[in-house]
């Protein structure tokens, strides 16, 4: 499954060697995660999700460290990227660079994809979420990783001593090492465990048009150029797209996505994922309601939220809609599966 999803393994080589200096033994690591070292010399190497999710279960288990995402986001910056890399170091500003970056995302890794847009008061947002399913650990990981190289490589482009302050939000609860996120101000890091799987930056006008040292627009059309010929967009037959959205909803709250909506971040068309859940005997509505429902039963059992919290969380427009929802996809109204909850639970 996700056979065809790749990540460069020169992310990788920065952690490993990062992680040598901290006296670990990382042929010991690469041997406990089944991983070629050999790979690791090759600097155009991929890995496989599976691989990546390796290094780090190994990573964690050797060290006891839980904060290897936020490492290695402070270990990226521009020249991490190869040409694309090449490509932002010419820009005329960051907005310029955000839109290079998200024409080309998927060459710096294809387990994430990022959407880049700006409003008409020039505020900009900068969205990752997931293309593919994952474990929640790895999830955490990639969040950690993309949040924290966004803001490391942020202050690589803005001048020294910069005040300029933007938001992070992250799709995660707070991890045990909150307290060196209050290291990385300006920038404010928001941890949300409840919402829709994603990092979202929000970044203020004046930081976006920030004139940048080295612009050559030359440069930058040539490499806009040689990365569009490069393209190699995961295809689409390699994603169990059940499995994603199950994970997508399974982390939704407030208003539910769209069909239009996920197939454009994952640039692909509705149809190819409509498609796919026909095949399954499913569709996207079908999938929504059964994840949705599955999370009802288990926030009336395990949360103190009252019915009308759950329904606002759910994305119902209020209690009684939610409630009649339940009852004709439960047979009981949430009231009533609680209390058996509840009953079969202490009787």
């Amino acid at each position: 499954m996700n056979a065809a999803r790749r990540v460069p393994v020169r992310y990788l080589v920065l952690l490993r060697d990062w992680l040598r200096k901290q006296d670990v033994d990382t042929d010991a690591l690469l041997r406990m995660a089944g991983i070629d070292a050999a790979k690791f010399d090759r600097r155009d190497a991929t890995l496989e999700p599976m691989e990546m999710e390796a290094f780090i279960v190994s990573g964690r288990r050797l060290t006891g460290r839980t904060d290897l995402g936020f490492e290695l986001g402070r270990l990226i910056k521009m020249t991490s990227h190869d040409l694309l890399g090449y490509g932002m170091l010419s820009c005329r500003n960051i907005d310029e660079v955000m839109r290079l970056v998200a024409r080309h995302y998927h060459l710096m890794t294809e387990t994430f994809s990022l959407r880049y847009q700006r409003s008409p008061a020039g505020v900009g947002e900068a969205i990752y979420t997931p293309a593919m399913a994952m474990p929640l650990e790895m999830l955490y990981f990639y969040l950690e990783t993309l949040a924290v190289a966004h803001d490391n490589q942020m202050r690589l482009m803005l001048p020294q001593g910069s005040r300029e302050t933007y938001d992070v939000h992250i799709s995660m609860p707070p991890p045990p090492h909150l307290a060196r996120y209050l290291g990385l101000a300006p920038a404010r890091f928001h941890f949300d465990g409840n919402a829709l799987p994603e990092v979202r930056v929000v970044m203020t006008a004046s930081m976006l048009d920030h004139p940048l040292p080295f612009a050559d627009v030359h440069v930058v059309e040539d490499v806009d150029k040689r990365c569009a010929d490069m393209a190699h967009r995961p295809r689409s037959a390699d994603v169990d797209w059940v499995e994603y959205l199950r994970m997508m909803f399974l982390r939704l709250e407030g208003e539910p996505p769209t069909l239009e909506s996920i197939a454009r971040s994952n640039r692909v068309s509705p149809r190819t994922i409509d498609r796919y859940l026909r095949r399954e005997n499913l569709s996207f509505r079908e999938l929504l309601r059964q994840v949705r429902f599955e999370r009802a039963c288990e926030l009336l059992k395990h949360s103190p939220a009252s019915v009308m919290q759950i329904a606002q969380r759910l994305g119902f427009s209020d209690a009684a809609n939610f409630s009649r929802a339940f009852r004709r996809a439960i047979g009981v109204s949430p009231a009533a599966y609680r209390q058996r909850a509840m009953k079969n639970t202490f009787g």
